[in-house]
């Protein structure tokens, strides 16, 4: 899954694609560069955000995430690849289901009742992310415990299971410790469904990856995508696309 995150402040690659001295303004060749780009290096998904997410994130209006989105969103119509949109605002997926998306990735777990209908009505895949730690438990249980919950509340709606992708949340209200047991001792493998992991460039790895051959962040992030793709994951989000789908190959 390669990222392309249509804001200013994302923490890897805000501002992007925005117009050189704006902040407002994207520049829609850049953004079709980018999914020509993905495309043609293994990208099998593509996730577009117009909200940034990261720690310490200035909430936005629905009218400039929808702003940001909408221009992308006639060029993403004629991908190949599935397209994901990486937002929680029930506004935001009630507009984006006019076009052919084929997942939304909600980081908020799917909280919105409104968000839930739209994914029932529409029958779309959805991905949810554990983002509250529960503290009492071991990261390895509450994590376990929160998909069981998840799953039981969505299907419960009338929601697919196999339309239920689950997602770890990486760095998410995490400390070291908890990413690291994440990365190196949960089977994901033992899920019905399918999982989402996205540890691309995420400070942590500096930490958790001890290993002077890997030079970069990119280098980290495509070494530990790999040791989760092999440990059960079967999408992996990440900004550099052709490291990680050649470094895939070299090791099958």
């Amino acid at each position: 899954m390669g990222v392309m995150n249509l804001t200013p402040d994302s923490f890897s690659d805000g501002g992007k694609f925005f117009k050189k001295n704006s902040k407002t303004e994207l520049d829609l060749n850049k953004i079709s560069f980018e999914l020509d780009y993905l495309e043609k290096n293994g990208a099998s998904f593509i996730d577009i955000g117009a909200e940034s997410t990261r720690p310490g994130h200035t909430e936005i209006s629905v009218q400039e995430e929808l702003d940001r989105l909408m221009p992308a969103l006639e060029l993403v119509a004629k991908s190949n690849c599935i397209i994901s949109i990486d937002s929680r605002k029930p506004e935001i997926i009630k507009e984006v289901l006019n076009y052919p998306i084929g997942l939304i990735n909600d980081v908020s777990a799917l909280d919105s009742l409104e968000s839930k209908k739209l994914i029932r009505d529409h029958n779309i895949p959805v991905c949810i992310m554990h983002n509250t730690r529960n503290k009492l438990a071991s990261i390895e249980e509450d994590v376990h415990n929160f998909f069981n919950e998840k799953i039981i509340e969505l299907t419960s709606f009338g929601i697919p299971k196999k339309n239920i992708i689950l997602d770890p949340g990486f760095g998410y209200d995490k400390s070291v410790e908890d990413n690291k047991k994440l990365l190196f001792e949960v089977d994901y493998s033992s899920y019905d469904n399918k999982l989402l992991i996205g540890l691309s460039r995420k400070g942590f790895l500096n930490k958790i990856i001890q290993n002077s051959k890997l030079k970069d962040l990119d280098e980290k992030s495509t070494f530990a995508s790999i040791i989760a793709s092999k440990r059960g994951a079967n999408i992996l989000r990440v900004h550099n696309v052709s490291m990680l789908f050649s470094k895939l190959n070299e090791s099958k």
